[in-house]
């Protein structure tokens, strides 16, 4: 089988709206924990055992928010962070794949086909994920952040094609 000469690039940009959804409950919830123990002049009882007078109460409801404020301050972080410095894009040569790779910051990481293992597509929650298993370890590429249904088909496609072409596929081995 010969191999492909031609790089196929594959845009690759993470959706807003699920941290934005974060950002809403938290900072919605922070803020409500904030009035609550603002207001507060009642003691708390959890779940029948753990009792709190009004000024532990008033402590704990400060915590929460707190926590929950943190939340919100870490997502706007990764958020801003991941806009500055942008997402790699997927690429497929005739040796290699490189995916965006890392947190909070995302770096090219180029993987080659001759250490891939196995190919398999899978979804989590409605997260469609590709996970390319080597010997060392297992890496993940969030097919959700690709453009369309098509761009995955044809990115699947292309890339057990060429890793087809640079090893000898098992036939108990699962491909895409």
């Amino acid at each position: 089988m010969s191999m492909p000469a031609e790089i196929l690039s594959f845009r690759c940009r993470p959706h807003l709206n699920l941290p934005l959804m974060g950002l809403l409950l938290f900072g919605v919830g922070a803020v409500v924990l904030g009035w609550i123990a603002h207001t507060n002049d009642r003691g708390l009882v959890i779940n029948g055992g753990i009792r709190f007078n009004v000024d532990g109460a008033t402590f704990f409801y400060w915590v929460m928010a707190g926590l929950l404020a943190l939340v919100v301050l870490l997502t706007v972080g990764i958020v801003f962070i991941t806009l500055l410095h942008g997402v790699p894009d997927i690429v497929l040569t005739a040796e290699s794949i490189s995916f965006p790779c890392g947190f909070p910051v995302k770096r090219a990481f180029a993987l080659p086909f001759s250490d891939i293992k196995r190919i398999r597509v899978f979804e989590v929650s409605g997260q469609r994920l590709m996970e390319l298993q080597t010997m060392a370890r297992k890496h993940c590429i969030a097919l959700n952040w690709l453009d369309s249904k098509e761009a995955e088909q044809h990115l699947a496609s292309a890339l057990n094609e060429r890793w087809a072409a640079v090893v000898e596929v098992p036939e108990n081995v699962e491909a895409v």
